[in-house]
């Protein structure tokens, strides 16, 4: 910094030096990113599991696991003897029970499932261990099947007998009168 003559009166004014602001969210996930529970492989867990976000289990759950609106990853030391129930399903460790997702479910290649799946969309992974069924049909008319058991949507009327008798032309035979046989 050079100083003139005329800045003798004047000295400079220094602006005081701020710290970079820190970020609020952690490096590791972006600052809009769900809360998601984490269950560690340490976990041990007996009983039915519900919540209000989503989860990441490394450990071992025995039961059940209700999260229907949020989603559901079995990581790779994910042990589960359970039915699981979540918007999206991700297994990448070994799952004893039925899948339910009203997204999707998918089976990573790392992952062994013996149960069956029940989701709009499935994805099996190249070297994925699965053995149960697939059940890709949508709600709206698994829903609407319940409706049409209870109450037909249109009343069936009986059907009025006609006599008449229609055969395709290559069975038609043209008639014969009998007397023609006696002769």
């Amino acid at each position: 910094m050079s100083w003139k003559k005329s800045d003798k009166h004047n000295p400079p004014t220094q602006t005081p030096i701020q710290p970079p602001p820190q970020p609020s969210a952690p490096q590791s996930q972006p600052p809009s990113a769900k809360k998601q529970a984490l269950i560690g492989s340490s976990i041990k867990i007996k009983g039915s599991l519900s919540g209000g976000e989503d989860l990441f289990v490394e450990g071992k759950i025995d039961g059940k696991i209700e999260l229907d609106q949020y989603n559901v990853t079995i990581g790779t030391n994910g042990r589960i003897k359970a039915d699981i129930h979540g918007r999206s399903i991700v297994v990448m460790g070994d799952v004893k029970g039925n899948l339910y997702g009203s997204e999707q479910i998918i089976l990573r290649k790392s992952s062994k499932v013996r149960g069956n799946l029940f989701a709009v969309r499935v994805s099996l992974e190249d070297g994925s261990d699965f053995k149960g069924s697939i059940d890709m049909t949508s709600k709206p008319e698994e829903e609407a099947k319940p409706l049409q058991k209870d109450k037909p949507a249109v009343e069936a009327k009986p059907l009025q007998k006609d006599n008449t008798e229609v055969k395709p032309p290559s069975h038609q035979v043209p008639r014969q009168d009998k007397t023609e046989d006696k002769v």
